[in-house]
């Protein structure tokens, strides 16, 4: 590809500026307020373990060459990782948790595009991946920092963003490299629905992000304590002055 020629990834990137930003933010307001409390991190990793999960069986279902090409090495695969962090946050029940209807539509809109179009299931695999090797690893930095402090030196570690000693930029930049790769075999058309599949990429992980039970209370609990921490204060200033 000339050096000229603006890269699909590139393009995507662009074209979903407005809605990924939008996500970002919504994720940050939802989860890295919420760092504290295991049961809405738990929430959180149920929510997107289900979609990651589809696309990870879907490769053995389809074995499409493309597909496969994008685990571009065996540590991309989460399933079993979620499962691990899963049964550490929400115990040995949390496959009988029920699902709530933003997720049931996601992967209703997931098995339709297996059926109907399954190379645009490639747009999930792609955005999804990428998002736990971006952001992904900005929240285990700051749950690592600022998560919850009761558990020493057997603290658990978070499998789904661990990727043990794998090379997390060169990983993004293979991930990358194979996408634009996939994207040269594409007519003009299918780059244009591949693109506007990845707007609905984003568009239905806010659906589900927000229907996570339990971050209002986390942030409800935070506010009470810091307002309680504010007229301690004003009270103590208060004394200060009448008895100075």
């Amino acid at each position: 590809m000339s050096e000229n020629v603006e890269s699909f990834t590139t393009r995507m990137r662009k074209a979903t500026r407005k809605i990924h930003s939008v996500s970002d933010a919504l994720v940050n307001a939802k989860f890295a307020i919420s760092l504290r409390d295991e049961t809405v991190w738990g929430g959180g990793l149920f929510v997107f373990y289900h979609i990651f999960a589809y696309l990870e069986d879907a490769k053995e279902r389809l074995n499409m060459p493309d597909y496969n090409k994008l685990f571009v090495q065996k540590c991309l695969h989460r399933k079993s990782a979620f499962e691990e962090d899963l049964l550490h946050y929400l115990g040995e029940n949390w496959q009988s948790l029920p699902k709530s209807t933003a997720l049931e539509n996601y992967l209703e809109h997931l098995q339709g595009l297996e059926k109907e179009n399954p190379t645009l299931l490639m747009a999930y695999v792609y955005h999804l991946y990428l998002g736990l090797l971006s952001g992904g690893q900005i929240l285990a930095k700051k749950r690592k920092m600022f998560g919850n402090k009761k558990e020493n030196s057997d603290s658990y570690t978070d499998k789904v963003t661990d990727f043990g000693d794998a090379d997390i930029s060169k990983l993004k930049n293979d991930f990358r490299a194979v996408m634009n790769e996939i994207a040269e075999t594409m007519s003009d058309e299918e780059k244009q629905a591949f693109i506007e599949e990845s707007n609905q990429v984003f568009l239905m992980n806010n659906l589900i992000v927000n229907s996570v039970a339990g971050q209002n209370q986390v942030i409800y609990n935070m506010l009470y304590k810091m307002s309680a921490v504010v007229l301690v204060i004003v009270g103590v200033a208060v004394a200060f002055k009448i008895h100075k």
